[in-house]
């Protein structure tokens, strides 16, 4: 997903399927990355993100008019087209899941602003996305939708919002560095509505995962506005971050 710590090309044989789990850095629209079936492994409301099998597609990313983007999938059909400045839009069909946006490689404790335009079919989550290094972190800011699962930690208030985080951790699942196992640090809120702008204070949820989380945080890799869509799954975004 970014000009960040990637492999340009992993393989990993799994030995459940000699499978092959390819994560290139790249520039191509379509993307993805399969995985074992969601209804057989996931606790309701929550995406599994491990058990590669055989039908691991690349992962796409690359920069557009200064900004960093990534799309991400997992079966059915995705696509990731570019307007001006931080504008994208994300179409994606029958997804055993799909995340993919626009922002930053690396991220920051920035104030992030974003208006979602366009939200239409189904979906699990619109908000901040991002990863750390040393340690591995996973991390959400749930505009629109959801994230939850885990260990629920605390409240975190910000721009006007009480945000519920929640910590999971994930085992020898797919990551920037190919399959490992990390943390999640999930903050949801879920009241922002389409045509509006937002903000995002990113220091106030970092400052609360670095003291609260119990992994501390980490180096930043890239950082975007994204919609994810997990559970064959279709539908349609049209937004803009700055």
């Amino acid at each position: 997903m970014r000009s960040n710590t990637f492999l340009s090309e992993v393989a990993r044989k799994v030995t459940s399927g000699a499978a092959l789990l390819l994560l290139i850095t790249g520039s191509s629209i379509t993307a993805g990355c399969n995985k074992k079936s969601i209804a057989e492994t996931t606790p309701v409301g929550e995406r599994q993100t491990g058990y590669v099998n055989e039908n691991a597609q690349p992962e796409s990313t690359g920069t557009n008019n200064g900004y960093f983007w990534s799309l991400y999938r997992e079966g059915g059909s995705g696509s990731i087209t570019f307007g001006n400045a931080g504008n994208f839009a994300i179409s994606y069909s029958n997804v055993t899941d799909i995340v993919g946006g626009k922002g930053w490689n690396p991220g920051s404790a920035r104030n992030i602003g974003y208006n979602v335009g366009a939200l239409s079919g189904s979906y699990n989550f619109v908000g901040i996305y991002g990863w750390t290094t040393n340690p591995l972190i996973e991390y959400y800011v749930a505009e629109m939708g959801s994230v939850t699962g885990g260990t629920y930690i605390n409240n975190v208030s910000s721009d006007g919002h009480s945000y519920s985080f929640y910590k999971q951790q994930r085992v020898n699942a797919p990551s920037i560095i190919g399959t490992a196992t990390f943390w999640q640090y999930k903050d949801t809120w879920g009241g922002s509505s389409t045509g509006s702008n937002r903000s995002v204070n990113m220091t106030n949820h970092i400052n609360n995962w670095r003291s609260r989380g119990g992994q501390g945080f980490g180096s930043y890799n890239y950082q975007i506005l994204a919609l994810e869509a997990w559970g064959n799954k279709s539908g349609y975004i049209n937004a803009t971050v700055w």
